[in-house]
Parts: structure tokens; sequence; C-alpha cells
């Protein structure tokens, strides 16, 4: 049953899709830095300074980290489906972040020292950025039981938006 095959072997590719899904993935790529250049954007013209934009600046990059850290940990991989999840989660990521910087910002503002007002602005709204983060995270819950071909799709967009919601709220009351 064995047969020898010849020492040079042609192959004719038919389909090459490696440089439709490349480019495809740079796309979303391009995507998701022009995504946080615009929220960093609006969160400056809303907070107007430098260093009020700076967190939730920092708070983009942090959650994106630790949601492919989590990703990996779960066996999950770097596809277009999980870059579409964390493009549409970088604006829920700062969401949290800039909750908890106006309130610090406020204690600042009435005289406590920063330090003070940092623990006392985040144990004030750390109630509300969970529940936040909760209602967030049941609003995709349909997606995570749909059946089907479309269904495992969506899961992994949906696991994906969910775990980087749940990474924000620990980054932002941190």
């Amino acid at each position: 049953l064995e047969r020898s095959l010849p020492a040079t072997i042609k192959v004719d590719v038919v389909n090459d899709r490696t440089q439709t899904i490349r480019a495809s993935l740079t796309d979303v790529q391009r995507t998701l830095l022009l995504t946080i250049a615009l929220v960093v954007f609006v969160v400056f013209l809303f907070l107007h300074g430098f260093w009020a934009t700076l967190i939730p600046a920092l708070a983009i990059p942090l959650s994106i980290a630790g949601t492919f850290g989590i990703l990996s940990f779960a066996g999950y991989t770097i596809d277009n489906l999980s870059l579409m999840g964390i493009t549409v989660a970088v604006g829920f990521v700062v969401d949290d972040a800039i909750v908890v910087i106006e309130n610090i910002i406020r204690h600042v503002e009435a005289g406590e020292t920063p330090f003070k007002a940092a623990l006392n602005g985040a144990k004030q709204v750390s109630f509300t950025v969970v529940s936040m983060t909760i209602s967030l995270i049941a609003a995709l819950i349909p997606l995570l039981f749909m059946g089907d071909v479309v269904g495992r799709l969506f899961r992994e967009f949906s696991i994906t938006v969910c775990v980087a919601l749940l990474v924000s709220a620990v980054v932002s009351l941190t």
C-alpha cells in the first residue's frame, strides 16, 4: 500500500486565502488604533486636561492586555472576531475609568489630598462601576446562548467583550 513519492512534487495553489486574512487583520488593527485615538480625543474634549485624560487613556491598553491574557489562558486565539470584540469594547472600557476619575477630581476640588480623594472617590462609585459592568454583560448573554455556526461565532465575540468589561472594571477601581 505504500507508494513512493517523486523527489519533486509540484503543488498548484488554487485558492491562497492568507493574503485576504492578513489584509483583514491589518484592517482590524488599524480600526482598533483609530478607535482608541478617537476615544482618547473625546475624553480629552470633555475632561479638559492632560492628566485627567491620561488615566482613562492608560486604562485602555491595560484592559486590552489583560483581556488578551485571560483569553489566551482560556484557550482562545486572536482572530477577527476577538479583535472586533476588543474594538467594540474600547468605548466601554474607558467608560468605567471616566466615572472613577470624575469622582476623584470632584474630591480633589473639594480640598482632599489626592490619595484620600482616590480612596474615597473609588469607594463611592465602586457599586456604580460594578452595576454598569454587570448590566453590560447581561446585554450580551443572549449572544452567548445562540445556536449553530453563527452562535459559535458570536459566542467568541461576546466572551471577548465580557472579559474586556470585567478587566476594565478591575483596572478602573484599582
